[in-house]
C-alpha cells in the first residue's frame, strides 16, 4: 500500500494553512492519504472538509515541561548543534530556540512512532508542509520505517519563515544542517526561496526544486476604476504593515475607496487610525472571508488595484488570487513577489522601505493612465497567473513528482 503522510501545523483543524484545501484536491498516486496536524491549538475542532478518501489523523503529543527539554538533547543531531553554538560564541538565546524546536520535533516524532501511523504500508511518502520541526520529525520517522524494510522518503515544502534565518529570532533557524542532510527533497514555493536555501547549503542544491503554490480559476473580474477602489487581503499582524496603506491614504488628494479583507490582532488599532482619514477616502474592513469566496467578492465589487505591503513574503497567495481575476497589483519587492508582479507589466513594485508618497504615486498613476494601458495591466495579471500559478496544474505536477 502506498501511503502519503501530510504533516501540517493545524490543518484541517482550527485556522491557517487554508490553501491546502485546493492542493489536496489534486493529490493522486496514493492508496491512502492521512493529514496529520502536529501542533493545533488546544481545543481545535475540524473546520475544513477533506477530499473523499483523505483522513485526518492528529499526531498524539504528550507535552512535558523542563524534563522534556532535557530529553530533547538526545534527539539525533541536537547535541552536535548545541556544541556548534557553544564554540561559535552564539549560545545565548539560540540555545533556548534550539531546545524548544527539538522538544517539539521529539514530541511529533514520538507521536508518529507510538501511534504506528504507517501500519500496513509498504511505500510511504512523509510530506511536511513546513521546513521546520515537523520536517525533522518526519525525516526521523522515514528513517525508522526504512529500518523496518519499508520504502520511505521525507519531503518538505518551504515557504518564508522556514527559509530566512534573518527573519527569525536571534537570526537563527535550528537544525538546518540536519534538515538539509536528512530531508530527501525540499520544495520552496518561490525561485527566491530556492536560491536562499541553496546558498545556505550548496551541497544540497540537487535536492532543492521550486514548487509554486497556486489558486483555482474563479473567473475574471472586469477592469474597473470608477470608483477607484483598492483592496488588500491579509492577516492583521505587524509583518503585513497595513498601517502603511493608511499612512499613504491620509495624504490622498483624490477620491479613493479602500477595502481590507482579513482580521487579526491589530484590527482594533487599525480601525481607530482609519477614523482620521480625510473625507475623500472611504474605508471598509470586510473581516475574515473564506478563501473560495474572495474572487467572487472581487468580481462583485469592481476592484481597481490590489495592494500588498508586507515586509517579507514567499509568494503571496493573496496576490495570486488577485492576478487570477485580472487585477493589477502594487506590492513590495520582497521575497518572491517579483515572480508574480512584474514592474510596469501587471502592476508596480515598491522598495521594501517605501514611503507614503511612493505608494500614493503608484495609485495616482493607475488612476490617471489611459484606458488601454490600464486594461493591458489587467490582461497581463491574468496571463501571468495562467502561465505559472494555476492550482490544478501546479498541485497535480507536485504530487506526480513527490510520488516518484
Amino acid at each position: 500500500m502506498r501511503l502519503l503522510l501530510l504533516l501540517t501545523s493545524s490543518f484541517p483543524l482550527g485556522t491557517g494553512e487554508e490553501f491546502l484545501s485546493a492542493e489536496l484536491g489534486e493529490a493522486s498516486g496514493f492508496d491512502r492519504v492521512l493529514v496529520c496536524p502536529c501542533s493545533p491549538k488546544p481545543g481545535s475542532v475540524r473546520t475544513r472538509a477533506l477530499p473523499a478518501g483523505t483522513e485526518c489523523r492528529p499526531v498524539p503529543r504528550k507535552r512535558g515541561g523542563a524534563a522534556s527539554h532535557f530529553a530533547a538533547l538526545f534527539l539525533p543531531g541536537v547535541a552536535a548543534e548545541l556544541l556548534r553554538l557553544l564554540f561559535s560564541g552564539k549560545l545565548a538565546g539560540r540555545a533556548h530556540e534550539l531546545l524548544f524546536f527539538a522538544k517539539n520535533a521529539r514530541e511529533i516524532y514520538r507521536g508518529l512512532k507510538i501511534s504506528d501511523i504507517a501500519r500496513g504500508a509498504d511505500d510511504v511518502v512523509v510530506y511536511s508542509y513546513w521546513f521546520y520541526d515537523a520536517a525533522l520529525a518526519g525525516s526521523l520517522y522515514a528513517r525508522r520505517l526504512r529500518g523496518r524494510g519499508i520504502r520511505a522518503v521525507c519531503v518538505s515544502r518551504a515557504h518564508g519563515f522556514d527559509i530566512h534565518a534573518e527573519r527569525a529570532r536571534y537570526g537563527y533557524l535550528p537544525m538546518r544542517r540536519f534538515l538539509f542532510r536528512h530531508v530527501d527533497r525540499i520544495y520552496p514555493c518561490s525561485l527566491d526561496g530556492a536560491k536562499c536555501l541553496a546558498a545556505q547549503s550548496p551541497q544540497s542544491a540537487s535536492k532543492i526544486r521550486v514548487a509554486y503554490l497556486g489558486t483555482r480559476d474563479r473567473g475574471v473580474a472586469a477592469c474597473h476604476r470608477e470608483p477607484f477602489r483598492a483592496v488588500s487581503c491579509a492577516y492583521l499582524v505587524p509583518v503585513k504593515r497595513i498601517h502603511l496603506i493608511l499612512g499613504a491614504l491620509r495624504k490622498a488628494d483624490f477620491p479613493v475607496e479602500w477595502i481590507h479583507i482579513g482580521s487579526g490582532p491589530l484590527e482594533g488599532e487599525l480601525r481607530g487610525k482609519a477614523r482620521d482619514l480625510p473625507a475623500n477616502v472611504r474605508v471598509k474592513f470586510a473581516g475574515q472571508m473564506e478563501n473560495e469566496k474572495i474572487p467572487e467578492y472581487y468580481r462583485q465589487n469592481g476592484v481597481s488595484v490590489f495592494l500588498n505591503v508586507s515586509s517579507s513574503e514567499g509568494i503571496p497567495v493573496s496576490v495570486m488570487e488577485a492576478c487570477s481575476c485580472g487585477i493589477p497589483v502594487v506590492a513590495t519587492d520582497v521575497g518572491g513577489t517579483s515572480e508574480i508582479v512584474r514592474d510596469g507589466v501587471n502592476g508596480f513594485l515598491l522598495p521594501a522601505d517605501f514611503s507614503a508618497q511612493d505608494l500614493l504615486g503608484k495609485l495616482r498613476l493607475l488612476r490617471s493612465m489611459d484606458g488601454e494601458e490600464y486594461e493591458r495591466l489587467c490582461e497581463n495579471s491574468r496571463r501571468i497567473w495562467e502561465g505559472k500559478f494555476r492550482a490544478e496544474e501546479n498541485f497535480r505536477r507536485f504530487y506526480e513528482v513527490i510520488g516518484t
